[in-house]
């Protein structure tokens, strides 16, 4: 069985140092930082990753692109202080730096 991808986010987030991430569904663009509970997490999900200041926005309404323009629109995206993903749906993730 392969690990978790929760944990693999979390082991890159350690090395990196950082949090930040954007993580895209087959749907949704999603930037925010992953939260990781310090100490113990006896409740905690590996099928769920947390993020706080996360920025949600549909895929279809975020760019529009023809063949010499290609425009995104950060204003028709949704704010939450904390939302939390099923780690199945995510297609591709990034860890930038904070």
């Amino acid at each position: 069985m392969t690990k978790p991808i929760s944990k693999a986010i979390r082991k890159i987030a350690e090395k990196t140092g950082s949090t930040k991430i954007v993580i895209f569904t087959s749907r949704l663009k999603i930037d925010g930082y992953a939260y990781f509970e310090d100490g113990k997490c006896d409740e905690c999900h590996e099928d769920i990753l947390t993020l706080t200041k996360a920025m949600v926005c549909r895929l279809n309404d975020y760019c529009t692109c023809n063949e010499d323009d290609c425009s995104c629109n950060d204003y028709i995206c949704f704010k939450y202080d904390w939302l939390n993903v099923n780690v199945d749906k995510i297609v591709a993730y990034c860890i930038v730096e904070n």
